[in-house]
């Protein structure tokens, strides 16, 4: 059975289906889901592989090298294909296509390069169509192509972003550093950049990398405001420019800031948030531009502990005076609620509502 895919692209999306070898003339590769296999004509196996030719000549026109595999040099693998020998058909393991991890040059330029429009350009020659030499550079003479109206014609050209190069390799070296060499389904979804896999790492804190790097800067979840999470944390920290790692500088601006708020008794950033104070260094220029806003108030009630019934006292009636016998009893109270006053235990108790104690008598209801 061979299943039509109408579009190059097939090779990063393609329709799933669980579906026999066929003929081994055909092609085939892996979606990266066990036990599913998209098998694809060999004209679509060529169109896909030019595809792939066309995106590794922009990329290395733009200076991104090929290693000893041919795939691009210092970028991981992104994508589950079946082994193919010499003569593209399949390498079969007890009757089974084996699968590999490849570089797609197309999916590497879909993280690092970016379209850009141009000015069309054409050659000026002379009336004879010899090209004329433009003698400042020694080249031909080119001139901008206009339309009907004059105005210059666009043609799309894909280069390198340096920034996205930059932070793409970055990203792909710490990855390896956790031991990740592929971002290939179905580990992650497909299309994903390194820059995005190593983020969702950085979320899920592998291999205490998070943990490792505020370790160095003498940092610990007990140095940031209460509640906040490791992934968090390294936020409040991070480089602005290089992702994962930690600026000095905003880690002595968190130390400041902290203990800022700490002197104030503010030990959490609850009350900021929904005004945009994410950090302790946003929360702070809140509290000082807005102090009766954001100060605790001093008068806050303080929530009693649910009240615990005192143990058993044993007293003796006829050798015990009523102001004794009182205070006998609000002590034993006071032992397992230590939070209440005395006169709360006294109210509690209805001691302040006795008028006398006469035998037998043990307080009595309003």
């Amino acid at each position: 059975m061979t299943l039509a895919v109408l579009n190059t692209d097939s090779f990063s999306t393609g329709v799933i289906a669980n579906a026999g070898l066929g003929s081994r003339s055909n092609k085939s590769f892996a979606t990266g889901f066990q036990g599913e296999l998209i098998q694809i004509t060999q004209s679509e196996r060529l169109g896909i592989e030019q595809r792939e030719a066309e995106a590794k000549k922009s990329l290395i026109s733009e200076g991104i090298e090929p290693d000893a595999t041919g795939a691009p040099l210092g970028f991981p693998k992104t994508k589950l294909d079946f082994e193919r020998d010499q003569n593209g058909n399949l390498v079969l393991q007890n009757g089974l296509p084996v699968k590999k991890a490849i570089s797609s040059w197309y999916d590497i330029r879909h993280m690092i390069a970016r379209n850009t429009f141009i000015p069309l350009e054409r050659e000026v020659t002379s009336e004879s169509g010899i090209p004329i030499l433009d003698p400042a550079t020694g080249k031909p003479k080119t001139e901008a192509v206009v339309d009907v109206n004059g105005k210059p014609i666009m043609v799309r050209q894909v280069k390198v972003d340096k920034e996205l190069l930059r932070h793409t390799l970055a990203a792909t070296q710490n990855l390896k550093e956790l031991g990740i060499t592929s971002i290939a389904a179905p580990k992650y979804k497909p299309g994903i950049t390194a820059v995005e896999a190593f983020e969702q790492e950085l979320q899920k804190n592998t291999n205490s990398f998070i943990t490792k790097s505020l370790r160095d800067f003498g940092l610990s979840l007990t140095s940031f405001p209460q509640g906040t999470t490791m992934y968090e944390a390294l936020k409040m920290v991070e480089d602005d420019n290089n992702q994962g790692i930690i600026d000095s500088k905003k880690v002595q601006d968190l130390k400041r800031d902290i203990a800022s708020l700490r002197a104030e008794e503010l030990f959490t950033l609850k009350r900021f948030k929904p005004f945009g104070g994410n950090t302790p260094t946003q929360a702070l220029e809140l509290l000082k531009s807005q102090p009766e806003r954001f100060r605790p108030t001093p008068i806050e009630p303080k929530f009693k502990p649910i009240w615990e019934t005192p143990p058993t006292l044993k007293i003796d009636m006829g050798k015990t005076s009523y102001s004794q016998w009182k205070s006998a009893v609000v002590a034993n109270a006071k032992s397992v609620n230590p939070d209440y006053t005395n006169e709360e235990i006294i109210k509690k108790f209805g001691f302040d509502r006795i008028v006398s104690l006469g035998a037998g008598w043990f307080g009595r209801t309003r």
